[in-house]
């Protein structure tokens, strides 16, 4: 029972192999509900969406990703997450909410994507300012991540050699203890 949960954030990985094979309409509804039942500061749920999926919006959206994501082209979809600060909590010590707001919102969408046997792979590398203006994103809002969708294809010969590698290698996480501890931050070189 308690590894209910753990399944799908198990099984969720950044895939490559992905195919161009289109998503139904109605798993784009239940992706997108999935993502505004995130918790947010205050609920104000700061997160904003756009589907690129239309052809022509799509392929002018993938012409400004960075050449690492080469490997992004066949998708059917991507999924823009865009905010602004104003939207979400602002706390007096300069801390900004609206950030974390938008990565649960994202991760909810990855988990049930996973859970529905997608694909969703956020990527940061990308031109900001041209895809702001083909989905028409305001200017003062920041386009924080896309997330790239589909289904997994098992044709891989398109990826580089390292990328092959990551795809069906084993997943690689740091060890817990470098990342968690209790009641104080730790001590080491790194930090």
């Amino acid at each position: 029972m308690q590894n209910r949960i753990l399944q799908p954030i198990r099984q969720r990985r950044a895939r490559r192999a992905i195919s161009d094979r289109p998503i139904p309409e109605e798993l784009f509804e239940t992706l997108l509900e999935a993502a505004h039942l995130a918790p947010s500061c205050a609920n104000n749920q700061p997160w904003r969406m756009i589907v690129a999926q239309e052809p022509d919006v799509l392929d002018a959206v993938k012409a400004q990703l960075s050449g690492g994501n080469y490997w992004a082209q066949p998708s059917p979809a991507i999924i823009a997450v865009t905010s602004q600060v104003t939207l979400d909590c602002r706390i007096p010590d300069g801390r900004e909410y609206f950030l974390l707001g938008c990565g649960m919102a994202a991760m909810n969408l990855m988990l049930q994507a996973t859970e529905m046997g997608l694909i969703a792979h956020p990527i940061a590398g990308f031109k900001q300012a041209p895809i702001k203006a083909i989905l028409r994103i305001p200017e003062n809002h920041t386009l924080i991540v896309l997330i790239v969708l589909g289904y997994p294809s098992s044709d891989h010969a398109g990826l580089s050699e390292k990328h092959q590698a990551e795809e069906i290698g084993p997943r690689v996480r740091r060890p817990k203890m470098e990342v968690a501890s209790w009641n104080a931050f730790p001590r080491s070189s790194e930090d």
